[in-house]
């Protein structure tokens, strides 16, 4: 309900000025149009209209959701009539674009991914600056990706930081846009989060049988982790033989080639050498998945 309060002189010299200015705006001039109603309704409305066009010119010539001025981040204030003028909060063009950029997140099961990450396209990279040895690379991926019914997941080795984790997010991305249920760990982080759940069963068990059953999973810095006899027997080993024999798509990331993974993991925490139970792990790699070589110098720095 509106309640009149009569103005002072002061503030009908106000409002005239301020009804002046809006009737002269682009923006409200428009909305007068848009709901066929008359200048007279601004005057009735002033305080209300100033504060949308304030909130609205926030928007003007905005490059994208990284300059947003708003103060919810691709949210701007509308007035709309609905039987009376009334005010509401909605997503601009760019949070709605991102939104739908953004929609195959929700086929990730298991993933500690950035909204950045998760916009990540191999197929729209920019590559102009590249280096042959990478372009070789992203094109082998692309390709892969393109084979319909691929055998065997990659195994994309190189240098700390040549990009081995961003085109493996890009490969994930890619199956999650088709509708495909994927996870992607990082290994470190995963035995880390694991060993805080040794006293709950149920929730550690919840983890693993997430990341067996699902349809592609791609571990990322796999060697990269604390190694140990539990994380290697009772984590990795399992959880691969389970992939291998349910023939489902494994990807991984890793810092070490396939010969020097194996030496990592005959190391134990107690540096004792079990070459037979590295082997034992390796081979599962192997069968599930093809070594490519990401060559490069770090981009890090």
């Amino acid at each position: 309900m509106d309640i009149e309060f009569p103005l002072s002189e002061e503030q009908k010299q106000y409002k005239e000025r301020l009804y002046k200015k809006l009737i002269k705006d682009k923006h409200v001039k428009a909305w007068l149009k848009k709901y066929k109603l008359p200048k007279d309704f601004i005057y009735a409305h002033t305080g209300k209209f100033s504060d949308w066009l304030e909130d609205v010119k926030k928007c003007d010539q905005c490059p994208g959701l990284a300059y947003c001025a708003q103060q919810i981040q691709g949210h701007y204030m509308d007035l709309y009539m609905d039987g009376f003028l009334s005010m509401g909060i909605h997503r601009c063009e760019y949070y709605k674009e991102q939104e739908t950029q953004l929609s195959h997140g929700k086929y990730y099961v298991e993933t500690k991914l950035s909204k950045e990450q998760l916009m990540i396209d191999l197929e729209k990279l920019e590559l102009s600056n590249e280096t042959k040895s990478y372009l070789y690379t992203v094109e082998k991926i692309i390709t892969y990706l393109e084979n319909e019914q691929p055998q065997k997941g990659l195994y994309l080795w190189g240098k700390p930081g040549v990009g081995k984790s961003f085109l493996m997010i890009g490969v994930t991305n890619y199956y999650t846009k088709k509708h495909v249920r994927c996870a992607f760990v990082n290994v470190p982080t995963l035995i880390s989060d694991l060993k805080m759940m040794f006293h709950d069963h149920d929730a550690m068990e919840k983890v693993l049988r997430t990341l067996r059953n699902v349809d592609i999973l791609a571990l990322d810095d796999i060697g990269g982790e604390s190694v140990s006899v539990w994380s290697r027997e009772d984590v990795l080993l399992p959880l691969l033989d389970q992939r291998m024999e349910r023939k489902k798509l494994t990807f991984f990331t890793s810092n070490y080639n396939m010969d020097d993974l194996k030496e990592r993991y005959c190391m134990t925490a107690n540096n004792q050498s079990e070459p037979m139970a590295a082997e034992r792990l390796l081979e599962r790699i192997r069968t599930l998945a093809k070594a490519e070589f990401v060559k490069g110098e770090s981009r890090r720095n």
